[in-house]
């Protein structure tokens, strides 16, 4: 068990975690790595989120069906290839 204080951090309240107790949790990279915070019966929990890549975050709402159900089908989609592809 370890004990830390609460700090202020601008108009919030922070606190200090060890290099030690973070790399327990699996956080390698402190500088580029989230964290999940629950409060769980009076206690906060933090634990190492999956981080999905870049892309991923940026697919994560994407619908394929609902895309092509909103999509007005272009002429050129209907045409066959135009250069070299082999389908």
């Amino acid at each position: 068990m370890t004990v830390t204080n609460i700090s202020k951090w601008g108009n919030s309240q922070g606190i200090r975690l060890s290099k030690k107790m973070l790399k327990q949790i699996g956080v390698e990279n402190i500088d580029n790595e989230q964290v999940t915070l629950t409060v769980n019966d009076g206690k906060i929990i933090i634990e190492k989120t999956s981080q999905q890549s870049k892309l991923m975050q940026r697919f994560a709402d994407y619908d394929p069906q609902d895309y092509l159900k909103n999509r007005e089908i272009a002429s050129n989609d209907l045409l066959g290839p135009k250069g070299r592809e082999i389908w």
